[in-house]
């Protein structure tokens, strides 16, 4: 205990004036002798003691009273063990969950207005000479401020203007960045304060083990801060949210249909029997569905969909209900339809007889509408040249280029082939009778740092002997080219016979030092296997392109896959998705970055899809130079960005994907390119975390729950200043003034 006025505390020692009152009242008198006095002296016996100890009782009672006045006027304060902090300043970091759960609204308002009052009453107490950080959780840990700053009046300013529905909160990236923060601060006094929700999807991820590591950490610092948690907002049912949009992956051509499935979910325990479901495209309406969900169930709604022009679009589905939180009722996606994709063949085996030259069947499953005289249009316009034709100049207008039975070519086609694949374009390898395996051993695939997934080996199989002929396993397809055959009803592989192909090396068979290479991806991944364990198709990334490698040939000499009605799918599949998946992904995860590869002058390509210019001088002078363009985020605001020459191609980069919703970035050519960044729908549960599991949180973490701001303000003040006690001191003091006057009158009349 200690003092406000310690200088009054010496005023305890006037509980002497009554003692030395009493002492001085004893020795005034005398004894007078008279007859009687023998008739009094049994009574005085009797009654000595109690007159002795009422005596005693009236003069610890009168000795309190200046004692009890004394410490009254000099202020007492409980400080417990610890020494009082007074308005020291504090290094205050705010942990505030921003993600989309803090949009639920309850019957005080939505939780994020709560957190953000709490966090300014919290903010706006500090002591002058404080420092104060405020980190988001939402979508991943982002700082209101660069640094900490010594104005808590900019950060409530700041704090006011904020909106929830960010992203999903990662706790534990967000919980290691304050007590990083922390660890950087200057003041002696650090406290970490967490404002949340307290989702129990969010917290019970983190587990024990986490929390006790949290723990542990912020003992192991210099200063050991404070841990708080302080929860805000109620938990609430009946909410329902679209968690996903389910569509192929391969490029879509204009008119081609898009089948969209969306998938909804109920987290109510009540069934929700007439759910209406629009989808839009482009911000217009395009189709209502009604669905029926169980309770706590999910179900599937499809909408068919098609494009009328190429570009960059948005198709969107919304849940239309009267729930808690509105900001998960939709779910967005980037579509972009292609105008046509340039695919370059360069036939090896070139033939003037129909159907027997190495890519005549490849020119028939690309362009089936213009071979057939169809008026709907091919997606795909193919160039077929021969390999003395093939060079830097067809490779301009080529989105794809599909190497069909090469033996080689020369070192200088070999260079700009390598030049194209580095940056961006996609390349297909078929095998075939006339390939030079040593050529393809040595510059092809080159130790693993060549433009070939994995060496070609010994050739396999007779094409004379059927009955030694092998099959595509029968499997689950994880890759975007061929789960288009994970449906029966599009085709089964495995019915195609491969009566000969060459062994494909696996990249294990060689040695780490020798294969690998800077700036390249060895992981080759094997798309399709035959039933010898061969690999049919493998996969790998050179640069920013993408190489596919077949161990068998295209046309029918070695297999009868152009004699199957799944050819024309499998083909289209195969070089589509090819020439959509180096691009940048349009549809990304909230706080990762919308990355866009664009030449200014974008001709026969749909827009950003990454291809060149039809005049290779134009494209190289726009190049040159950085351009300026911007991007406009979901909240309507508009952030400028400058691009980065990289080759041929301009590449930009926005990192400020924190809120889920529709990116829309204007690149100098006029046109649009669209991002979607979505989020996990793991907050739309919005059952909190109860009493006891909070508790048991705090403990793990060695934090302290609090439940207001007006709480943690009250514990603050009692850190800081102590309990001050003059209130209670006052009161016993009128207690023993009325208790003497009492016993005063009381002992009076008792001997009256």
């Amino acid at each position: 205990m200690t003092f406000l006025n310690q200088a009054l505390a010496f005023g305890t020692a006037a509980f002497l004036i009554p003692l030395i009152i009493h002492i001085l009242n004893r020795s005034r008198f005398r004894t007078v002798e008279w007859g009687a006095m023998h008739l009094l002296e049994s009574v005085i016996r009797v009654n000595h003691k109690r007159f002795h100890l009422e005596q005693l009782i009236l003069l610890l009672i009168r000795c309190a009273i200046p004692v009890l006045l004394a410490l009254c006027l000099a202020r007492p304060v409980l400080t417990g063990s610890r020494l009082l902090e007074g308005d020291a300043p504090v290094s205050v970091v705010v942990l505030l969950d921003n993600s989309y759960s803090m949009d639920a609204v309850g019957r005080a308002g939505s939780r994020f207005e709560s957190a953000v009052d709490a966090a300014c009453g919290i903010i706006g107490a500090t002591s002058r000479g404080s420092e104060v950080a405020v980190i988001q959780t939402g979508g991943r840990p982002t700082p209101l401020f660069d640094q900490p700053v010594f104005d808590p009046e900019a950060v409530v300013r700041r704090l006011k203007q904020l909106q929830a529905g960010y992203g999903a909160s990662d706790m534990q990236s967000a919980l290691d960045e304050a007590l990083a923060t922390l660890s950087g601060m200057s003041n002696s006094r650090r406290e970490l304060i967490i404002i949340s929700d307290f989702q129990s999807a969010d917290w019970k991820a983190i587990g024990t083990d986490v929390a006790d590591s949290i723990r542990r950490q912020a003992d192991a610092m210099n200063i050991k801060p404070a841990l708080t948690l302080l929860p805000v907002g109620e938990s609430a049912s009946g909410n329902i949210s679209v968690d996903s949009l389910d569509f192929p992956a391969r490029a879509l051509g204009v008119g081609h249909r898009l089948a969209v499935r969306a998938n909804l979910r109920n987290y109510s325990a009540s069934a929700q029997d007439t759910a209406r479901v629009i989808m839009r495209i482009d911000g217009a309406e395009h189709l209502v569905s009604q669905v029926s969900l169980a309770p706590n169930g999910s179900t599937q709604t499809l909408f068919p969909c098609t494009f009328e022009s190429p570009g960059s679009h948005v198709i969107e589905v919304e849940v239309v209900t009267d729930d808690p939180l509105a900001t998960d009722n939709r779910f967005a996606a980037a579509v972009t339809v292609w105008d046509r994709i340039n695919v370059l063949l360069v036939d090896g085996d070139p033939s003037s007889q129909p159907l027997q030259g190495e890519t005549d069947f490849l020119s028939v499953a690309l362009t089936p509408y213009t071979f057939g005289r169809v008026r709907l249009s091919d997606l795909v316009e193919t160039q077929t040249v021969s390999v003395k034709e093939f060079g830097a100049e067809p490779l301009q207008k080529a989105r794809v280029v599909v190497l069909a039975n090469v033996s080689k070519i020369d070192d200088d086609q070999l260079g700009a082939l390598s030049g194209f694949v580095q940056e961006g374009g996609s390349l297909l390898i078929c095998a075939g009778n006339r390939i030079d395996l040593n050529w393809y051993r040595e510059s092809m695939f080159a130790g693993g740092t060549g433009l070939l997934p994995l060496a070609f080996g010994a050739p396999r199989g007779q094409i004379d002997d059927k009955g030694k002929s092998a099959h595509v396993v029968a499997q689950h397809f994880d890759h975007p080219s061929l789960e288009f055959f994970n449906e029966a009803s599009n085709g089964d592989l495995s019915k195609a016979e491969i009566r000969q192909w060459y062994e494909i090396e696996d990249e294990s068979s060689y040695d780490e030092e020798a294969t690998g290479s800077p700036g390249h991806d060895r992981d080759a991944i094997v798309m399709a296997r035959l039933d010898t364990g061969d690999p049919l198709l493998v996969e790998r990334r050179f640069g920013d392109g993408v190489v596919v490698q077949l161990a068998t040939a295209c046309d029918a000499d070695w297999s009868d896959l152009p004699m199957r009605p799944f050819f024309v799918p499998l083909v289209q599949q195969l070089v589509t998705t090819m020439a959509s998946q180096i691009s940048p992904p349009r549809n990304i995860a909230t706080g990762e970055p919308a990355v866009a590869l664009f030449a200014q002058t974008n001709v026969h390509s749909a827009p950003g899809n990454g291809a060149s210019s039809s005049d290779p001088s134009e494209a190289a002078e726009d190049i040159g130079n950085a351009a300026t363009f911007s991007v406009v985020t979901p909240d309507g605001s508009r952030r400028t960005l400058s691009s980065v020459p990289q080759g041929r191609m301009h590449f930009a980069r926005f990192d400020g994907t924190q809120r889920p919703g529709i990116y829309t970035m204007n690149i100098p050519s006029a046109d649009t390119i669209h991002f979607v960044a979505e989020t996990s729908r793991s907050e739309s549960d919005l059952d909190v975390l109860g009493e006891p599991q909070l508790a048991a949180l705090g403990e793990d973490m060695g934090a302290e729950v609090v439940r207001s701001p007006a709480q943690y303000l009250d514990q603050d003040r009692l850190r800081r200043h102590g309990q001050e006690i003059w209130r209670y001191v006052l009161a016993a003091l009128l207690a023993f003034m009325f208790l003497e006057l009492v016993l005063q009158q009381r002992f009076a009349r008792v001997r009256a």
